[in-house]
């Protein structure tokens, strides 16, 4: 494989994690992300009172050693997720939400200091060699004799070898392939579930923590929705502060006005008029996003065939991997996953040409 050219489908976790371990072996990389900014489903929107809210994955454990050994290397620091006060819970309509102590001893959860794009920002910082294609959807792969051909909606590449981070549902549905891929793969592919396709999630931030004043974690819960989950959302200075969770997927096909009117009733509920006094609301629908979400009609439970053991094998002559976190034997569908998948393609990349 060595001064071969590699081209890797999709910019996020999966995929510059993958370019940065190639970053200075002698193949010639390329990045396609269809997307008009580097992440995938990483997103972190700094709020105007500059206050970090994280749209996709937020949180870390103690077991996601290849993620923070990953982190340790970048130099980006990491925080202790509070947790630490009461919480309400919420088990019906028409009942009031009921204040319970959250239990101590929890494992902890951590987030990266600037939310997790900060991740996005410096392996992308260190690709000065890596040839980084946004805003350019792939449409076709063709297999030729002695290499693939990646056709986007810009430009058409070469490739030795093509790697795909991007979900394997989108990549049947949103891609030819010249010739056909496997009936077998394709089954497959759509019926595995992509991580944050089904997720709304939801942040505001404001100018003081006023549920830390009131001996409140900022957690609630509830089965009813708007919101299900919530939690304090505060930076890692501790100087910028907010909450941010997850809404009910069913409220997707709702406008964005419409779900924060919803999330601002819920909130009064919970926390009080102190809650109505915030400085930004954000949101992502991430089944809105034509770059996540497959436009197909299976219903998938979470993390399903995710890890499949058809994604072990290689497609087109050994001319085509499919990876990312849906297809990681571990941590499959998380940032963990994600990472695990671009290190064991980066080995058998390494070992193939040994």
């Amino acid at each position: 494989m060595k001064n071969k050219n590699i081209i890797i489908l999709g910019a996020g976790l999966c995929g510059l994690t993958l370019a940065y371990l190639l970053r200075n072996s002698n193949y010639q990389i390329t990045v396609i992300e269809a997307r008009n900014r580097l992440g995938g489903r990483i997103l972190t929107k700094n709020t105007s009172g500059e206050t970090p809210i994280d749209l996709g994955p937020a949180w870390l454990w103690n077991q996601n050693t290849n993620l923070l050994n990953l982190l340790k290397e970048l130099e980006i620091p990491i925080h202790q997720q509070f947790a630490t006060g009461n919480a309400y819970y919420q088990s019906m309509a028409r009942q009031p939400p009921q204040l319970f102590q959250l239990p101590e001893n929890q494992e902890p959860s951590y987030r990266m200091a600037g939310g997790t794009n900060s991740i996005i920002k410096k392996l992308s910082s260190v690709l000065s060699s890596i040839d980084l294609k946004l805003n350019e959807p792939v449409l076709n792969l063709e297999e030729n004799v002695h290499q693939m051909d990646v056709r986007t909606s810009k430009s058409t590449y070469q490739a030795d070898l093509v790697v795909s981070t991007i979900p394997p549902g989108l990549l049947v549905n949103n891609i030819e392939f010249t010739p056909d891929l496997p009936d077998s793969l394709v089954n497959i592919a759509n019926n595995t579930h992509t991580w944050m396709a089904d997720s709304i999630k939801f942040g505001l931030s404001y100018h003081k923590p006023f549920w830390k004043e009131k001996g409140l974690s900022g957690s609630c819960f509830s089965n009813v929705g708007p919101f299900t989950e919530l939690y304090d959302h505060t930076n890692y200075n501790e100087n910028r502060f907010a909450l941010a969770g997850f809404m009910k997927p069913e409220l997707s096909d709702l406008s964005s006005s419409q779900r924060k009117k919803m999330i601002l009733n819920q909130l009064e509920e919970f926390l009080g008029k102190e809650a109505l006094d915030f400085i930004s609301y954000e949101e992502q629908c991430w089944a809105q996003e034509k770059f996540t979400r497959a436009q197909s009609h299976y219903l998938l439970s979470p993390h399903q065939n995710n890890g499949h053991s058809v994604y072990n094998h290689l497609y087109f002559n050994n001319k085509l991997i499919i990876s990312g976190t849906e297809t990681a034997s571990q941590y499959a569908g998380y940032m963990e996953g994600a990472v695990r998948r671009a290190q064991s393609v980066f080995e058998f990349i390494v070992s193939s040409n040994s």
